[in-house]
Formats: structure tokens, C-alpha cells, sequence
């Protein structure tokens, strides 16, 4: 039940701060394996991002979006699916990109529902 409110508090917490469409956690391992997967995107630090990240997701901290612009206009034509540890820091880099003309899925639940269902991370 613990699990369950937590998971819950989480991803209102999202929707309410991001606007941006939900991607599950099941969606997303899916479409990792599709011809065409969507790119990810861990706004977490890159200590955070070093300790265990989402196989294929590459890192670019949530405050340093001038400094990967090159980088991200790169991927503007993908699909980007964001996250970070509870949907705060994910939610800000949203909002900035959303801007911009990306197009975006947030990872439901984001690393703390992925880690609690014990999906697979990589270092």
C-alpha cells in the first residue's frame, strides 16, 4: 500500500508541474526494442546518472540545457523520454524544451517507480 501511495504522489506530483504526455514504464522497454526507439533523456546529475541509469539513456543534467543546445538539436526530430529521480527536475527541462518545438514523453513514475518495479539499470 506504502509502495502504491508513493508511486501515486509521484506521478501527480508530475502531471501537475509538467504538462508533457506519460510514457509507462512498460511502453517505454517496448519501444526500446522497436527499429525506431524513442531517445532518453536523465536530467539527473552526473553522479546520480553514474550510479545507475535507464539502458540507452544519455545524460544531460536539467540545468544545463544552454550548454547541450548543439547536442539536443540534434535530437529535435526524436521523440525524447524525460526523466529524473521524482519528476521535479524532469518537469523543469520540460517546460524549457516544450518551448523549443521538442517534441516529449515523461517516464511515468520516473527512476524511483523504475528502481521499486526493479527494472534493469546499467552504470
Amino acid at each position: 500500500m506504502r509502495k502504491l501511495l508513493f508511486l501515486f504522489l509521484f506521478t501527480f506530483s508530475t502531471l501537475v508541474f509538467a504538462k508533457t504526455k506519460l510514457i509507462s514504464q512498460q511502453d517505454l522497454l517496448v519501444n526500446q526494442m522497436s527499429a525506431t526507439p524513442h531517445q532518453i533523456i536523465d536530467v539527473r546529475s552526473p553522479e546520480e546518472f553514474a550510479a545507475g541509469h535507464v539502458k540507452g539513456a544519455i545524460n544531460i543534467p536539467f540545468d544545463q540545457i544552454e550548454q547541450n543546445q548543439n547536442l539536443l538539436n540534434t535530437l529535435k526530430p526524436s521523440t525524447l523520454v524525460v526523466y529524473c529521480r521524482s519528476g521535479r527536475r524532469a518537469g523543469i527541462f520540460e517546460k524549457t524544451l516544450t518551448e523549443k518545438g521538442f517534441n516529449l514523453l515523461h517516464l511515468s513514475g520516473d527512476m524511483n517507480a523504475w528502481q521499486a518495479a526493479k527494472l534493469p539499470t546499467v552504470k
